[in-house]
C-alpha cells in the first residue's frame, strides 16, 4: 500500500481523525476517554448569528424614529404583551425556574469537566474550548433574543425629550431658589404622603410597619389601572394602558436580599418580579415600577418615575401612599446636602406612622450593607452598573435617583406633582 493510500485510508476512519496544526489540541484524542467533540460549524453558525442579529440591532438603533414610533410603540410593545401573556398563565415566577435550571445546568456541566481534567481523563484545552463555544453560542442566543424582546428600547430618547419637556428642564439659576423650589415640593410631598397614609390605614400609627389591607392582586389591578390614568395624562400609546398580567413574588427572595435587589424584569418571559421579604411599604410602588420596564420603558430613572405616576394615579390609597413615600424620600435626600436644617424640619412633619415605615425599610436594608452580605450587594451592584452603562444609562446604578430630576421637571411643568382627577 502506498503511502498516500494509507493516509487516505486513515482520514476515513472517524475514529482516529487527522487534526490539523493547533487545532489538534484542542479537538478529541483516542488517549483522554471523556474528551468532547468541538461541534465547531453548528456552533459557529449559531454565534455568527447571533452577532448578525446584533449588528441589525445597533443599526436600527441608530434611527430614533424606527426605535420610537415602529419598536417602542409597535412590535416591541407586542412581543412584550405576548410574553406577559404566555408566562402568565402559570402564578410562579418562571423567571425564577429559568435562572434557577440555567445556573445548575452550568454549575454541573462545569464541575463535570473539571472533575474529567482533574482525573486526566480530558484535556483541559478541550474542555475550555468546548464549555467556551457552548457558552458563547447560549450567551449570543440570549443577548439577541434580549435586543430583540426588549434591549432595543436602551436606544429610545429621553423622556424629557420625548414629552417636549425641555423648555421646563431649566434649574433655577442660583442655589436659593433651588432650595426653595426643592423644599416647596419636599413639602407638599411630606403633606400628601401623610395624608394617604392617613386615609389608607384609619390612623397616624399603625403601630408598626404597614401593609395594604387587600389582596396582592387587588394591589396589582390599581397599579395597572394607574397605567391607565398615566396613559391619558402624558397622551402615550393606547397600548401602554394594556396589563402585562399581575407582577410576581419571588420564592429565593432572600437571594434578592443579598443582592439589594428589591425587583427585576425579566424581558425572556415578559415578567415582572419582586422581592417579597421586603417591607410591604416598598411592594406596590416596586411592582410599578418593573411594570414600567414592561412597558418598553429601560431607564431606572424613567421606570422609577412612570412607577410614581402609577401609583399615585391609582385611586387606591395605599398604592398611592407607596408612591408618594419613595418620591418624598428621594426628594429629602436631593435636599438634604443643600439645606440640612429644613430637611430636618419636614421630616418632623411626618406622621408617626409613616415615620415608622421609612425607619422600617432602612432598618431592613441596612442588615445587608455590611460583611458578607454587604461584599454580595456590591458585587451584584458592580454588575448591574456595568450591564446599564453597557446600555447607554447615563450613571449606571446612580439614574436610579436621576428620577428625581424628573420629578421635578414634571411639577414645574403641572405646577404639582398631586394627581386631581378630571372627573372631580
Amino acid at each position: 500500500m502506498s503511502q498516500g493510500d494509507e493516509t487516505v485510508d486513515m482520514q476515513s476512519n472517524k475514529k482516529q481523525p487527522l487534526p490539523i496544526g493547533w487545532f489538534a489540541l484542542f479537538t478529541p484524542s483516542d488517549a483522554m476517554p471523556r474528551d468532547r467533540g468541538l461541534y465547531v460549524k453548528r456552533r459557529g453558525v449559531i454565534i455568527l448569528i447571533g452577532v448578525v442579529v446584533l449588528a441589525i440591532a445597533w443599526g436600527l438603533g441608530q434611527s430614533a424614529d424606527f426605535v420610537e414610533n415602529v419598536y417602542a410603540d409597535g412590535f416591541g410593545q407586542s412581543i412584550g404583551r405576548g410574553l406577559a401573556t404566555v408566562s402568565g398563565v402559570v402564578p410562579t415566577s418562571l423567571a425564577e425556574v429559568v435562572i434557577t435550571l440555567l445556573s445548575l445546568w452550568l454549575l454541573v456541566h462545569a464541575a463535570r469537566a473539571a472533575w474529567h481534567v482533574g482525573w486526566r481523563k480530558r484535556r483541559a484545552l478541550n474542555a475550555v474550548a468546548c464549555g467556551g463555544l457552548h457558552f458563547g453560542a447560549i450567551a449570543l442566543t440570549l443577548l439577541a433574543l434580549f435586543y430583540v424582546f426588549w434591549g432595543l428600547n436602551y436606544s429610545r430618547a429621553p423622556l424629557i425629550e420625548r414629552q417636549d419637556w425641555t423648555p421646563h428642564a431649566k434649574a433655577p439659576e442660583n442655589r436659593e431658589a433651588q432650595t426653595d423650589e426643592l423644599a416647596a415640593l419636599c413639602e407638599e410631598l411630606v403633606l400628601i404622603t401623610n395624608q394617604a397614609y392617613t386615609a389608607s390605614l384609619g390612623t397616624e400609627d399603625y403601630g408598626g410597619p404597614s401593609s395594604p389591607r387587600t389582596e396582592w392582586i387587588n394591589v396589582d389591578r390599581a397599579i395597572d389601572a394607574g397605567y391607565g390614568n398615566v396613559r391619558h395624562e402624558l397622551q402615550l400609546d393606547g397600548s401602554f394602558a394594556a396589563s402585562r398580567g399581575p407582577a410576581k413574588p419571588v420564592a429565593l427572595s432572600v437571594l434578592m436580599d443579598y443582592l439589594q435587589i428589591g425587583g427585576f424584569y425579566f424581558p425572556w418571559t415578559g415578567e415582572a418580579n419582586y422581592n417579597r421579604n421586603q417591607p410591604e411599604v416598598s411592594i406596590p410602588f416596586v411592582i410599578a415600577h418593573e411594570k414600567a420596564h414592561q412597558r418598553c420603558i429601560t431607564s431606572e430613572d424613567e421606570a422609577n418615575f412612570m412607577g410614581f405616576l402609577a401609583c399615585t394615579r391609582s385611586g387606591d390609597a395605599y398604592v398611592a401612599y407607596s408612591g408618594y413615600l419613595f418620591a418624598q424620600r428621594q426628594l429629602l435626600g436631593e435636599l438634604a446636602p443643600l439645606d440640612p436644617a429644613r430637611t430636618k424640619e419636614l421630616i418632623a412633619m411626618r406622621v408617626p406612622g409613616v415615620q415608622r415605615d421609612v425607619d422600617a425599610i432602612r432598618a431592613y436594608w441596612r442588615e445587608y450593607e455590611t460583611g458578607v452580605a454587604g461584599f454580595i450587594g456590591s458585587i451584584s451592584t458592580f454588575f448591574n452598573d456595568t450591564y446599564l452603562k453597557a446600555n447607554k444609562v447615563e450613571g449606571g446604578v446612580q439614574s436610579y435617583r436621576l428620577s428625581a430630576k424628573l420629578l421635578v421637571v414634571y411639577a414645574r411643568k403641572q405646577g404639582t406633582l398631586l394627581w386631581a382627577p378630571k372627573n372631580e
